[in-house]
């Protein structure tokens, strides 16, 4: 039973490790890069920034980039995500907080051999969770969860080639590491923790073209490859080891497309940008766990769309800045009560955002981001996970915060 927890976190950690209650809606990570955040990540699959975060938003949008063969790129970022994140619980008609301040790096390179042909690479945290309660949480839903830890990092290489001067290709491989970390209240002596560790490696694929339909404008599409993760782990109780297990959970697949375009005439300062996603939450149906505590625990997620709309200004009097502004809307795979968990309390969400650019020099520039999100609509929850008979009764609340910041080079 709480093996189930292990993989569930290893999904369900993904949720809120890296992204403190995720970025995105179910455990996906999606803020890759701080130039493309400012615009809740409108204009990220179409490289609106010009910058190697392509790399990992589409890797064929990079052949567009303004840069000369023999150039290479490298972004570096950070995010500092700050959450407020707790359930309501109906029994007692007390708050529980469950919230972890964390942190997000990424990495970003680009390098082109010639006008025609590109390599990039990224590494990233795609998927991330932490959630964690206090002690007086034991008797409410701690046998459910009380801590869940899960840390991933892609390692992405990919080949870009032009086509022709208005189409771009790429494909690469994933090399995806996972770790996940769980501890929960023992069902029988409730003061006792299990703990359940586990780690494995992942490969996926991906694939992509952007289309330069018209002077200063793009269409682009990117698909990226679901991930099996089998994880092999032990589980502990009151720190002994008790025994081995393994579980399995899917990363699910997902596609990217968007449009953007340089505005003409007296808006010339002015870029907009329209993103659509659809991630294939519905693999993570349910969670097989195998070894010292066979079971099987049921999800029954959905498949979910998310769009972000973001603007560019270019200030006439300073050339080298430039401003972003970004609104979002992302549908969590949650269906309801019944489905949530208090490891993955996951609801629909709004971003807004807004940030900045600036050239520094010849070949350095930094971005700076900030992004609100707030929960929206459903986020009850009514779970009971058998074999146990503590049910969790009450609703979730929280917002986001999100800071983050990228240096970029170029040599």
């Amino acid at each position: 039973m709480k093996n189930i927890k292990l993989a569930k976190t290893a999904a369900a950690a993904a949720c809120i490790a890296l992204s403190a209650q995720a970025y995105g809606a179910g455990f996906q990570i999606l803020e890759q890069g701080a130039s493309n955040m400012g615009t809740s990540m409108a204009g990220a699959v179409t490289n609106a920034n010009d910058d190697s975060t392509a790399a990992y938003n589409n890797p064929s949008a990079f052949a567009f980039a303004d840069i000369e063969a023999g150039t290479t790129t490298a972004s570096m970022g950070l995010s500092l995500v700050l959450p407020t994140l707790g359930l309501h619980n109906a029994g007692d008609d007390k708050d529980y907080d469950c919230a972890v301040n964390s942190y997000v790096p990424n990495f970003f390179f680009g390098h082109k051999f010639t006008d025609d042909l590109s390599a990039t690479l990224s590494v990233t945290a795609p998927f991330g969770l932490e959630s964690k309660y206090e002690d007086d949480f034991r008797t409410v839903g701690g046998m459910q969860g009380m801590h869940s830890y899960l840390m991933t990092i892609d390692v992405n290489p990919s080949i870009v080639y032009k086509v022709t001067d208005w189409l771009s290709v790429s494909g690469g491989i994933s090399a995806q590491y996972i770790y996940c970390k769980l501890t929960s209240a023992h069902p029988i002596a409730t003061m006792s923790t299990i703990k359940l560790t586990g780690s494995g490696w992942g490969v996926g694929g991906n694939v992509g073209f952007t289309v330069k339909y018209a002077e200063g404008g793009r269409a682009a599409f990117h698909w990226r490859s679901a991930v099996q993760q089998d994880l092999d782990g032990s589980a502990r109780i009151a720190g002994s080891i008790v025994g081995d297990i393994t579980a399995s959970v899917q990363m699910p697949d997902s596609f990217n497309m968007g449009v953007y375009q340089k505005l003409p005439g007296m808006f010339d300062n002015f870029a907009v940008m329209l993103d659509y996603a659809y991630t294939r939450w519905s693999t993570f149906d349910e969670l097989p766990v195998t070894g010292a505590v066979p079971s099987t625990t049921p999800e029954n997620w959905k498949d979910t769309s998310r769009v972000a709309f973001g603007v560019h200004y270019n200030p006439e009097c300073l050339k080298k800045l430039i401003l972003r502004f970004g609104v979002a809307y992302d549908e969590s795979p949650v269906r309801g009560a019944a489905e949530r968990t208090v490891r993955i309390p996951c609801s629909d969400r709004l971003w807004y955002s807004c940030g900045l650019g600036y050239q520094l020099a010849e070949n350095i520039s930094f971005d700076l981001a900030y992004i609100y999100i707030m929960t929206i609509g459903n986020s009850d929850v009514s779970r009971s996970e058998p074999p146990i008979s503590q049910t969790v009764n009450g609703y979730y609340y929280g917002h986001i915060h999100v800071m983050s910041a990228q240096i970029n080079f170029k040599f």
